[in-house]
């Protein structure tokens, strides 16, 4: 035995020993060689003896120890940024220890010799790819850092362990050189490897990059009072954006060839992904969408989500944390081939005479045999005939208060869709409103087919009620929106009950039927903006006189028809004189 941990290097005797394989991590390497300081090997063999004691108590310790670790919960796989954050520490520790040891008990010129001898030993073992040594020493010190960061080695993939050992292996050699340089008295450098220079400050992630861009973005929103809606849609645009890219992608990794990436998956990712596969990964919902034929994401959704990656790199570059903004020209992979005006169909006349002569309308007839007595037939009666004859959009109508029924000083019957308890000078506490767009604020006057059809009445024994909304029957959603639930119904059931609804078609298609009776009245530019809220363009006489004045706009409205549309069986009957 004591021959075979004897080594003669140039005379000299000197100990050498493996360290047991399970304890490698803890000493730090995989072999003890250092001198006897004797060129007799008589005296070497007892110095042997000595070492050997010494030395398997020390493992003795070393294995207790281990043996009364407690034992830590495994925790989410780490990053390669993260894994090299672990190498980095454990390089800085180790160098610390050594310069505080060195400063504390310099080391002999004996000492320093052997030091060398056995530095340039390791190095070469770490630098030859075919020497066994150096895997079992890499391994156990990679094994010793996962498991120090809650890992369980055994679960990293083959990819992610054979980079993080490669990793490893420089931060082995860094140390190496550190001692190195230190004992030959070379002071020159601090690092030899940028990876460990210790300046060297730790990598934005993508994800952290992200979230400020999402904060400034919501910020920005609540200032301007945009609705909770319209931050989720933020959010869920920014998260949509991290999978693309990565949590962990540093920052200044980020090129032109990530973002085609990037761009790639989204134009393969099925639209209403997080509804069809939730908490499937977005690869994996991308693989189960196209095996399930499932629509993918339009272009114009996917513009929406290059926008936003568009706008964190853009963050980036202003924090010099990219040179440029590799997203700038990023466009969606498939154009989109629809016009803007055939985003949305509108309803056709026939469609739209067999939807308002249907069953539901011919039971809300005067002298109907059995009229409709539900509790949503104000709000099913009025809404559509609302949207088609006044071009009001779904939640301006069910949000509307009784007393949002008005007339101008000379007579004319309007409806605002302006007015909240913010703006009256009484005081009054009245709920709450919320409007599109600021281009949605308009005074429109009262279309004479809805005046004949009893709205006015309607509206006015609301108001002699005292009922809070005109459509009481009504709640919010969590977003404050008043018609989530009526537009289901009609989406659901009421539409596809009276008529055969198209592809491109929906309860907005009321509205763009209105702007094409709107069409085929000839209106102008002025008028689409004041009876339907549609912005032509600004122009700099938009800023001028008062387009909102109900009165301006009268004969245009009265000007809205249906041809073929009848609703004369609606009529209530004239009030007896």
């Amino acid at each position: 035995m004591s021959d075979a941990r004897l080594l003669n290097r140039k005379g000299v005797w000197y100990y050498r020993r493996a360290v047991p394989k399970h304890l490698v991590a803890a000493m730090g390497r995989p072999i003890i060689v250092h001198s006897l300081h004797t060129k007799d090997k008589k005296q070497a063999k007892k110095l042997v003896e000595i070492e050997n004691v010494k030395w398997s108590a020390k493992f003795a310790l070393l294995q207790a120890e281990k043996s009364q670790s407690p034992p830590q919960s495994p925790k989410a796989p780490l990053s390669d940024q993260e894994l090299l954050e672990l190498v980095r520490a454990y390089v800085a520790s180790n160098s610390r220890h050594f310069e505080e040891r060195e400063t504390a008990t310099p080391a002999t010129t004996a000492e320093r010799k052997d030091a060398v001898e056995n530095i340039e030993r390791d190095i070469s073992i770490l630098r030859d790819p075919d020497d066994f040594r150096a895997d079992e020493w890499i391994g156990a010190i990679g094994d010793k850092l996962l498991v120090g960061a809650g890992q369980d080695p055994k679960s990293v993939s083959s990819t992610i362990n054979g980079r993080f050992a490669e990793v490893v292996r420089r931060g082995l050699l860094e140390l190496g050189r550190r001692k190195l340089a230190h004992y030959q008295d070379d002071l020159g450098k601090n690092f030899f490897d940028v990876a460990f220079d210790p300046a060297r400050p730790k990598a934005l992630r993508f994800e952290q990059l992200a979230n400020q861009y999402q904060t400034m973005q919501i910020e920005e929103a609540e200032a301007n009072g945009m609705s909770a809606k319209w931050q989720d849609k933020i959010k869920a645009q920014v998260a949509l954006v991290r999978e693309l890219i990565g949590d962990d992608t540093p920052v200044s990794s980020i090129d032109y060839d990530v973002c085609l990436r990037a761009r790639s998956l989204l134009a393969k990712t099925p639209s209403n992904r997080t509804k069809h596969y939730p908490g499937l990964a977005l690869e994996e919902a991308i693989k189960k969408g196209a095996k399930d034929g499932k629509p993918l994401l339009s272009p114009v959704t996917q513009a929406t989500y290059l926008d936003t990656l568009r706008g964190i790199l853009q963050l980036a570059e202003l924090k010099r944390l990219l040179p440029h903004n590799p997203a700038a020209t990023m466009r969606p992979l498939k154009r989109d081939a629809d016009k803007a005006e055939d985003k949305r169909e509108p309803f056709a006349l026939d469609q739209i005479k067999a939807f308002f002569t249907g069953a539901f309308y011919q039971s809300c007839a005067p002298n109907a045999a059995v009229p409709y007595a539900k509790p949503d037939r104000e709000w099913r009666y009025w809404l559509p005939l609302l949207s088609l004859f006044m071009g009001m959009r779904p939640n301006e109508i069910c949000q509307m208060l009784p007393s949002d029924l008005k007339r101008s000083a000379k007579g004319t019957w309007f409806v605002d869709v302006v007015a909240s308890y913010d703006d009256d000078d009484d005081g009054t506490d009245q709920p709450a409103k919320t409007l599109k767009t600021s281009t949605s604020k308009r005074k429109l006057p009262v279309h004479p087919e809805l005046i004949a059809l009893g709205f006015v009445e309607f509206a006015q024994g609301k108001q002699k009620a005292k009922a809070e909304r005109l459509f009481g029957g009504l709640k919010k959603d969590m977003y404050g929106n008043w018609a989530s639930y009526s537009l289901k119904r009609f989406r659901e059931t009421f539409l596809k009950e009276a008529i055969v609804v198209g592809p491109r078609q929906s309860f907005y298609s009321l509205r763009h039927s209105f702007r094409d009776a709107l069409r085929r009245s000839e209106a102008g530019p002025d008028t689409l903006r004041a009876l339907g809220g549609w912005a032509q363009g600004s122009l700099a006489s938009d800023s001028y006189g008062n387009n909102a004045d109900p009165d301006l706009h009268v004969a245009a409205m009265a000007k809205v028809s249906y041809p073929g549309l009848d609703l004369a069986f609606l009529r209530p009957p004239p009030a007896a004189t």
